[in-house]
């Protein structure tokens, strides 16, 4: 049994956490991979949406340990079975380091056959590291994954707010997310916009790595598609 699109209700990634802050609600920002509790499946017309639209992406993220993460053919991940009470305590132990390091994380996903979670970190300190240890020792039969990626929630929020405030940008796109798979922003186009030419993508590229120092895994997505790179 697979379980689409939807991450397991037993925890949230911090990206959820965004869609009351200042930096969504100045635009009409479209989230994805957040449900309400017990919602596990998406409605039929997310996936249609979803693979007619398909997303590109621009920019890297290093990436550490063995990948658990499976995805479909529209990019979204996708889960098999149930998980384990052991595994979604290991989900829970993990965001919750997250939680308290959002300057060093963007958040934590259960391996998609259950077989232990990932965590995204950017430069963790030796607290961060002895800590995802800490939990690591707690779960020996499970894996616990650590994966590098370009930056941390907050530093998303910090870029994210500067960005919706240019000027130029608003004619482009409608939002803006994290994208907690790299530790960049996932921008939703205009619909006459999309898709986006490589000036117009040029020149966002541009503009967040003035605003952030450095670039940034950019993903598009069409209107209101929710579509992971």
């Amino acid at each position: 049994m697979s379980r689409p699109y939807r991450s397991p209700a037993s925890f949230r990634v911090n990206r959820c956490q965004l869609r009351a802050t200042a930096w969504i609600i100045a635009l009409t920002a479209v989230l994805a991979g957040c449900s309400p509790p017990g919602d596990t499946q998406a409605p039929a017309a997310d996936a249609k949406e979803a693979a007619s639209t398909p997303a590109s992406v621009s920019g890297t993220g290093a990436t550490n340990g063995t990948d658990c993460i499976v995805r479909n053919a529209s990019g979204r991940q996708i889960w098999f079975g149930e998980a384990s009470p052991s595994v979604s305590a290991l989900g829970n132990a993990l965001q919750a380091i997250a939680d308290e390091h959002n300057d060093q994380t963007t958040g934590v996903a259960l391996c998609s056959h259950y077989e232990g979670a990932a965590i995204y970190v950017v430069s963790p300190s030796d607290d961060v590291r002895q800590s995802i240890a800490g939990v690591a020792s707690k779960y020996p039969d499970l894996q616990v994954i650590t994966r590098t990626v370009a930056a941390s929630v907050s530093q998303l929020v910090a870029v994210g707010t500067k960005l919706l405030q240019v000027p130029e940008m608003k004619g482009v796109f409608v939002g803006l997310g994290p994208d907690m798979y790299s530790g960049g922003l996932r921008i939703t186009v205009r619909q006459d916009k999309w898709p986006l030419s490589e000036n117009d993508k040029r020149r966002i590229n541009d503009v967040v790595e003035a605003i952030n120092g450095s670039r940034l895994p950019l993903t598009y997505e069409q209107g209101g598609a929710a579509v992971l790179d």
